[in-house]
């Protein structure tokens, strides 16, 4: 059982402004509503932020709905926030404390765009409010899942719903007319990223009605984060010492050729089951700022160049993206843009906005 303190300290919720925008959470803003969680999957990256231990202490802001409501004053409307850091905001405590509803009925006061981030089912909880939300401007949940084999979640992730759990949460917010996303993380080479561990969960996630998916593979941050991690997963296998030292750089990130490799094959799976691997235009347009959505929808364009190995595309892309975070690009510049068709609607979108 955690530790539950109410911490007078935190003098923010929202923070400052992402310097770009979240190409994934279409986020401007991203925060966290507990610090600390309950869950304490095996992986987690709080393992290795933090020097207690993760899931020890939950810290609760006080006054939560009064910081949220004062930020906000000075927030532009069409700004996503997003409730996406590494602390679920459907955690246990939240069944107890209710910060997240507190906030949520802010946000939905004030007709913000939100995205939330969440492992658990209790999000649909607050789909009144979500709808709320979504009606005025735009909402969205991301339900994270690690993988289709019980085995596998339950030894990473013992304190967590089952799959089928979350992906019942996925088609309970499509029915409810609210845009939702699976984000399969972390992968971790050879167990959850081969090509059949992957196109069974796609699969599932195109039965239960989610608009996209994303991935991201396990970042190992420090020795006490491998640690934990190679513990967790020799419950499940018999990992060889030169596991960690083969496909991560000095233990951190991923072998580069293997992770091309993987998102050029992963990406053809998710092609292949019309499942779009990032929110799909559709879903927020003419429902943020138009140059926003306009820089979402390259930066959309650069990853899915990024997964299939285009290069130079990737590049030019970057650069318009840039370009148009900056406000300093040119119509003709974006006529030119190798993609200009997938990205026509964003720009005509814009270029009404300015008339």
């Amino acid at each position: 059982m955690p530790m539950f303190v109410v911490d007078i300290h935190r003098a923010n919720l929202f923070g400052s402004p992402l310097a770009r925008i979240d190409a994934i959470t279409l986020a401007r803003y991203t925060s966290h509503i507990y610090e600390g969680c309950e869950y304490g999957c095996n992986y987690c990256d709080g393992w290795g932020r933090h020097l207690r231990p993760f899931n020890e202490q939950i810290r609760l802001m006080p006054e939560i709905a009064n910081v949220a409501m004062s930020e906000l004053a000075t927030i532009h409307r069409s700004a996503v926030i997003g409730l996406t850091a590494e602390s679920d905001a459907y955690q246990p405590a939240e069944q107890l404390y209710h910060r997240t509803r507190s906030v949520l009925r802010v946000l939905a006061d004030c007709g913000q765009p939100t995205v939330i981030m969440t492992k658990s089912q209790h999000v649909v909880d607050d789909i009144e409010l979500l709808t709320q939300i979504h009606q005025h401007s735009f909402a969205m949940v991301m339900v994270t899942i690690i993988s289709h084999m019980p085995e596998v979640q339950s030894k990473l992730e013992d304190k967590n719903v089952a799959t089928i759990e979350r992906l019942a949460t996925v088609t309970r917010l499509k029915k409810a007319g609210i845009p939702v996303g699976v984000v399969i993380q972390p992968l971790i080479p050879h167990l959850n990223d081969t090509d059949y561990a992957f196109m069974r969960l796609v699969e599932m996630i195109v039965a239960a009605g989610a608009d996209f998916v994303h991935w991201d593979y396990v970042n190992v941050l420090n020795q006490r984060h491998r640690n934990r991690l190679f513990e967790a997963l020799a419950r499940i296998g018999n990992y060889p010492p030169r596991y960690m030292s083969t496909l991560y750089h000095e233990g951190k990130t991923i072998d580069r050729p293997y992770e091309k490799e993987r998102n050029l094959a992963l990406t053809r799976i998710c092609d292949d089951a019309k499942l779009p691997v990032h929110p799909p235009y559709s879903l927020f347009a003419k429902r943020l700022d138009p140059r926003d959505e306009l820089e979402l929808v390259i930066s959309h364009q650069v990853r899915r160049d990024r997964l299939q190995n285009r290069d130079l595309s990737v590049s030019i892309g970057e650069m318009l993206a840039t370009h148009i975070a900056a406000g300093a690009f040119s119509v003709q510049e974006l006529r030119n843009y190798a993609h200009f068709l997938q990205i026509r609607p964003a720009v005509l979108h814009m270029e009404a906005s300015i008339r």
